[in-house]
């Protein structure tokens, strides 16, 4: 079996930051035609939401309404060429692209359902139904429930140990790999990084780490943090996995 997985690893859309980098990914998806698309996650800051900075001058200004109708935006921009391929299929009667889309829900998703617990009076008003995504086509996980696909565990992050606090660390990859047992991709750190072992009954068995896919300043990370922007491309065939990795810098030269 030979499938293809398009990894899209936290773009963290905002409504003030350009969304070229939409407009080109779904250039790319067009064009590779993956047989699926896993978002890990953090796809809209949410800084409306945020707590850290909440009431200070930085915060003032900013609305929910404008962080939702950005995402809506961004997302329209992603999936733009494959619709209107599909349009054009539907048209002539001809087979759609119809890839798996599986969207892991990140910590900065996470924030509407932080907003409804310490206001009850949002519930059945504020949900993750505002995102759009489920009439999308796009599969939804919460936060930390993996989503399988093609025998490969994605996330937005795992947790482990008591505290149950997100796997990191140096050797962030070969730690995924030591602590969920099984061929795992996450994002949430920003960093990229890959690791790759063999199990007892000689199986390929790996862990990556995604990067992001974003190159703007983010109020609550360092720039050293992030050390890596792009999309990631695996190729999986019978347990093994063949990953491209595609800079942000590269796609925006090639799909512009």
């Amino acid at each position: 079996m030979h499938k293809t997985i398009l990894v899209i690893p936290d773009p963290h859309d905002q409504p003030e930051i350009s969304k070229d980098r939409f407009v080109c990914a779904g250039r790319l998806i067009y064009d590779k035609r993956p047989d699926a698309i896993v978002h890990l996650g953090d796809g809209l800051s949410l800084d409306s939401l945020c707590k850290y900075d909440e009431g200070t001058l930085t915060s003032e200004g900013r609305r929910l309404e404008d962080d939702l109708d950005s995402f809506k935006v961004a997302m329209d921009l992603l999936e733009g060429p494959m619709e209107s391929h599909n349009e054009r299929m539907r048209r002539s009667k001809k087979a759609q692209y119809t890839p798996r889309k599986v969207y892991c829900m990140g910590n900065h998703e996470q924030r509407i359902m932080t907003a409804v617990n310490e206001n009850p009076k949002l519930e059945n008003i504020l949900s993750f139904r505002q995102l759009g995504l489920e009439e999308r086509g796009w599969e939804v996980y919460p936060l930390t429930e993996p989503a399988n696909v093609y025998g490969i565990a994605f996330a937005h992050y795992f947790t482990s140990g008591i505290m149950g606090r997100p796997i990191s660390g140096i050797n962030h990859a070969r730690n995924l790999v030591a602590k969920t047992y099984t061929s795992s991709v996450v994002g949430h750190s920003h960093d990229r990084s890959y690791w790759e072992d063999t199990d007892v009954f000689g199986n390929k068995v790996f862990g990556l780490v995604g990067g992001c896919f974003f190159d703007h300043d983010l109020k609550y990370t360092r720039e050293e943090d992030r050390n890596w922007a792009g999309l990631i491309l695996l190729r999986v065939e019978e347990g093994h996995v063949d990953p491209e990795f595609i800079s942000l810098k590269r796609i925006m030269e090639e799909y512009s």
